[in-house]
């Protein structure tokens, strides 16, 4: 049967996130998603599926998909093009990774182009687990490990409280523009860092996945100083999305109060994990607060880059 190639569309939801779920426990990432945060994905801001999605079809089943996105500004003086992509496991080793890698960077390229005209690229994508297909085939393409993300959980019902007072509550609509100033401070200093816009912001705020009601904040007044921001992309399962602390508040122990908080609003109300993913070169040794909390390492995956001027 020949293979049909075409963008996804908003009305593939259902099966796009079926594939991205068989993918991710056959290759082990535990990246699976809601068709809520696969619909959220597709409606972001200053993304087109019919330009920057490729699928693949075999008859009515889809056996591959990928998109291409770019950062709103520059990072550190390059157009920073993210590509994600993935192949069936009952269709692999047919050359069809190859094919649809070469689509996304071309993509990439021309999307880079477009937006950012005379500016050398960074092309940035998942490697997956340690020696995993899809570093062998990115290495093969040129492209080297960047950093590391670990994937850290708490089982909430074996979860110690430490019974610490808290100062966190659960942020309200007002607060939404508070906490991405203080999420834009926070990291700053971090790699691979731009600011986040406000109508970025707007999409993740109203993202169907956010879960407020599970998230901490630390306020001075009308001011943000600490942030944990939870989601939810499977069921039972809370995912922190976003942590951080003002620069200036730094080391006052702010970060782990909202997340103990947090981790007790996940548990109170009836969750089973909570997970959250660290940059292991975070320069604030992030790794470090969340284990202090609870949280134990279930995974390492890779991000690769490769640049091209």
């Amino acid at each position: 049967m020949d293979l049909i190639w075409r963008p996804l569309t908003r009305h593939d939801v259902a099966a796009a996130t079926e594939l991205n779920n068989t993918v991710a426990r056959a290759d082990g990432t535990g990246e699976v998603i809601t068709q809520d945060a696969q619909a959220d994905f597709l409606n972001q801001p200053r993304f087109d599926p019919g330009t920057d999605t490729m699928s693949v079809w075999k008859g009515t089943d889809l056996i591959g998909a990928g998109v291409v996105s770019s950062r709103e500004t520059l990072v550190e003086g390059r157009a920073l093009m993210g590509t994600h992509g993935h192949i069936h496991p009952d269709h692999r080793r047919q050359g069809l990774g190859t094919q649809l890698l070469t689509w996304l960077q071309e993509r990439a390229l021309a999307l880079a182009a477009e937006r950012f005209p005379g500016a050398p690229v960074r092309l940035r994508t998942s490697g997956g687990l340690a020696d995993s297909p899809t570093q062998r085939l990115l290495e093969a393409w040129g492209y080297t490990p960047d950093n590391y993300f670990l994937t850290m959980e708490v089982d909430l019902a074996a979860w110690t409280d430490p019974g610490t007072a808290t100062r966190a509550v659960a942020p309200d609509v007002a607060t939404q523009d508070g906490i991405r100033e203080a999420h834009n401070d926070s990291f700053r200093d971090h790699r691979n860092h731009s600011e986040v816009s406000a109508s970025d912001w707007e999409h993740f705020a109203t993202m169907s996945t956010l879960r407020p009601e599970l998230s901490r904040v630390i306020r001075d007044g009308d001011r943000v100083l600490a942030y944990a921001i939870a989601g939810e992309h499977q069921p039972g399962v809370v995912h922190i999305n976003l942590v951080g602390t003002r620069r200036e508040v730094r080391g006052q122990g702010l970060a782990k109060d909202v997340l103990i908080a947090a981790l007790r609003a996940a548990r109170d109300a009836g969750y089973r994990l909570s997970e959250l993913e660290v940059d292991s070169t975070s320069p604030t040794g992030a790794d470090r607060l969340y284990r202090s909390v609870g949280y134990q390492e279930v995974r390492v995956i890779s991000r690769y880059i490769r640049d091209v001027d």
